[in-house]
């Protein structure tokens, strides 16, 4: 029987799913979507689905899980107390397996846990402010979300006994262990410390600081073991943009990565921290290191839409883009009023944000990288080689473009003590199967026009 990692990435519209071997090979991938609007337990049931179905012929070494980062969950506690099943949580598994699937808990446990979810309450990363919710300034990225979770929910926020992010969450319902997971310790500003607390606290809450505090679980080490799950490790995870920098080895100084899915992130790893405006920046994951990015809120969401509304399925990319890809350059004046036509501008405009991306970041870094694929829109080979011709860049397509899940088999292989350090692991696990170089002849155009548009908007 074959082994490997268990990997979920819960995204904002389904969570992905994978069984990784030690030496990269994906066994098995699965995708589950979530009914819409999702709820806490939405999760919960995809992630114990997903179990089941990828491990009716292999065996799990370990459980790693990334998610979408502020996204908040409340568990909360009933009478003085965590609720039994709560209290349980995770426990209750103990060696207890389903007699037809070893590798998975008994069906009774995952039910249970499922009931418990149910009393969860989910507050998503893109969820709206409430119109009276005043949210101070802050370096957190957590700290805001939180805020308004208690604006938004203040009786549940007040009956919590904690409020996690997305992969902690998962990991409490498994192992029983409440645990914040700090990527690095240079993370805190990104997440919290005692003064951003007390001062969200009073100004944002309304509260004193012991009562934010107690539903904030303790700091706990990316790729540490918090607690096992049928006797399976359960490593501890990290958000998933980090998750994805991981997975395509943007660990080392002049590593990048293109991060594209219903958002997109082009990251680019440096020696010291260089502000550019417009960019983010914030600590990588390997210490003494820098991530520095241009993120698209977006991409492969507003072309979604785009094709929708031209009446192609929403899941329907390779045939749409083929058909764009037809369509005559034009270098001034409008496109024709046509699917193909208006696409063509719709990509030509979204490629041009992206070069426009990549010339600040690698002005700021000094860097010109080749960039790593990752995402959804990795496995479109007719947008990837348009990409390149618009931006005058070279990606590279790894053999698995979901790139979070080959960052949580690292941090596993990593948290296992079966490799070295985390650029080590991934080195175990990631392939790349080839890459996309700009034709000449078109990126002679698209410079002349891309060079055309900047002008233009700079005047």
């Amino acid at each position: 029987m074959h082994s490997g990692i268990l990997c979920a990435d819960i995204g904002t519209s389904s969570l992905k799913a994978a069984v990784i071997a030690p030496d990269g090979t994906v066994l098995h991938f699965v995708r589950k979507l979530f009914p819409q609007p999702v709820r806490a337990v939405d999760w919960v049931s995809a992630f114990f689905s997903a179990w089941r179905t990828l491990t009716v012929d292999c065996a799990v070494q370990a459980i790693c899980i990334s998610g979408n980062g502020p996204s908040l969950i409340a568990v909360p506690q009933h009478a003085g107390g965590i609720s039994t099943i709560q209290h349980k949580r995770g426990s209750i598994c103990g060696s207890h397996t389903d007699a037809a699937n070893p590798s998975v808990p008994a069906a009774d446990t995952i039910d249970a846990l499922i009931a418990a979810a149910e009393r969860d309450t989910l507050f998503l990363w893109n969820e709206p402010l409430p119109s009276n919710c005043a949210i101070p300034a802050s370096t957190s990225l957590f700290l805001p979300r939180i805020a308004a979770f208690h604006a938004t929910h203040p009786q549940v926020f007040d009956n919590a006994a904690y409020i996690f992010s997305g992969p902690e969450y998962l990991a409490y319902l498994l192992t029983g262990s409440a645990a914040t997971v700090l990527p690095d310790p240079r993370y805190e500003a990104a997440y919290w410390n005692t003064q951003e607390l007390a001062h969200f606290a009073e100004t944002a809450l309304h509260r004193e600081t012991e009562t934010l505090a107690a539903r904030l679980p303790p700091f706990t080490a990316a790729g540490s073991i918090l607690g096992n799950c049928c006797g399976i490790p359960v490593i501890a995870g990290v958000p998933d943009f980090i998750a994805a920098l991981i997975g395509t080895a943007t660990l080392v100084s002049g590593a990048a990565c293109d991060r594209a899915g219903s958002s997109e992130g082009i990251n680019i790893c440096i020696p010291q921290p260089r502000r550019s405006a417009g960019a983010l920046l914030l600590p990588s994951i390997i210490p003494d290191l820098w991530n520095i990015s241009s993120v698209i809120p977006s991409s492969g969401a507003a072309f979604s839409v785009f094709l929708m509304s031209h009446g192609f399925p929403g899941n329907d990319y390779r045939a749409a883009m083929e058909r764009i890809a037809a369509e005559p350059f034009i270098m001034s004046g409008a496109y024709p009023n046509t699917f193909a036509g208006q696409g063509k501008a719709f990509v030509e405009r979204l490629a041009f944000r992206i070069r426009r991306g990549c010339d600040m970041l690698e002005q700021a870094s000094g860097c010109q990288p080749v960039y790593t694929l990752s995402g959804g829109q990795a496995h479109n080979p007719c947008w990837c080689q348009m990409k390149a011709d618009m931006t005058g860049r070279t990606f590279a397509l790894p053999h698995f473009a979901d790139a979070e899940l080959l960052g949580d088999a690292a941090l596993a292989l990593f948290g296992l003590g079966m490799s070295k350090d985390l650029p080590a692991a991934v080195g175990q696990l990631l392939r790349i199967e080839r890459y996309y170089e700009p034709d000449t002849a078109a990126l002679t155009r698209y410079t002349e026009k891309y060079a055309a548009v900047e002008t233009v908007a700079h005047q």
